[in-house]
């Protein structure tokens, strides 16, 4: 009876169990039912790798869906025609760009979907089959993947040359330069040893100018106090040169004035004066002349010029 009721106990937890699970069966295809999906079409003209069914759709970083279904364009083998299921009233928006992005540096693709704006138009471009088309753009994965042989082929190139750099003579001419720089080091430690002998007179040059310090800070205290003079002597000089363009300015003034006040006048001996003084200076020059004729014969004889002469002339007579 003990076991009999055991097997009944464990038969009844074992349907509980089967019809919980299909009660949560029932449940999880009704809850997908009842989520409506909008299909969108994404055409990528790079690789795809990583990409697969059920790989998730992200907008702007939030899970809005799944990819449905991955093949190449039948129209143009340069495309990978992808196929995904949004949220039923996510906005896909006119500006709206798809790429393909990766999780983490070793994790799978999936659909990332940027862009939009509050201005622009929902989405209405779609595919023949009436599919509404999301654009793309070039991914990081796409770049990485393309780039990849590239990076690889100048890898080994370089590897190529460094290879060929390091030949023997190469290695010889490597081997001669640091044989340079070896002495180069040597040298310097010479130099060095010589420096300090040289700082060693340098100190002892400064302690003898110790001595000369008291000497030095008593002709500085000269050369100050005979600035400090010059400096009077330039204040005094610069004050007389003050008064002086003062009085200047006041004598200047004070001429000014007087040729104001007498303008008529120096007009008028301008005018006329200066002619009658040449004629009074001719006149004067002429009478020189005379008083000078008159002088010369009272020197060569003085009593002809006072009395006159005695001598007479002949007497013309006529017929």
């Amino acid at each position: 009876m003990e076991t009999r009721a055991s097997y009944i106990l464990v038969g009844s937890f074992v349907l509980s169990l089967l019809a919980g699970l299909l009660v949560f069966t029932v449940w999880i295809a009704k809850v997908q039912l009842e989520e409506s999906r909008q299909p969108y079409r994404i055409y990528f003209t790079g690789s795809v790798t990583g990409l697969q069914q059920g790989s998730p759709v992200r907008y702007r970083g939030v899970p809005v869906g799944t990819v449905s279904d991955i093949r190449l364009d039948p129209d143009n083998v340069t495309r990978v025609r992808v196929t995904i299921l949004v949220q039923n009233g996510t906005p896909i928006m006119s500006d709206s760009i798809a790429s393909l992005e990766v999780q983490g540096i070793t994790g799978g693709a999936y659909v990332q979907i940027s862009g939009g704006t509050v201005e622009a138009d929902r989405l209405t471009a779609t595919d023949r089959d009436g599919i509404p088309v999301i654009p793309s753009r070039t991914s990081s994965l796409t770049a990485v993947v393309d780039t990849a042989p590239q990076l690889l082929n100048r890898a080994l190139e370089v590897i190529t040359r460094l290879g060929e750099l390091m030949n023997g003579d190469n290695q010889k001419a490597i081997g001669e330069i640091l044989g340079n720089v070896r002495d180069i080091s040597a040298d310097l430690a010479r130099a060095t040893a010589g420096l300090e002998g040289t700082m060693a007179q340098a100190q002892t040059t400064l302690k003898g100018f110790e001595s000369v310090g008291p000497q030095l800070d008593r002709t500085l205290a000269q050369a100050q106090g005979t600035l400090t003079t010059i400096n009077g002597s330039a204040r005094q000089l610069t004050g007389d040169s003050r008064e002086l363009i003062q009085s200047l300015r006041k004598t200047s003034g004070e001429l000014a004035a007087l040729l104001a006040e007498n303008r008529q006048p120096v007009h008028d001996f301008a005018t006329t004066g200066l002619y009658d003084l040449s004629l009074l200076i001719s006149q004067l020059r002429d009478l020189s002349g005379q008083l000078s004729r008159v002088v010369t014969r009272i020197e060569n004889d003085p009593s002809n010029f006072l009395f006159g002469g005695t001598r007479q002339g002949v007497e013309v007579r006529g017929k």
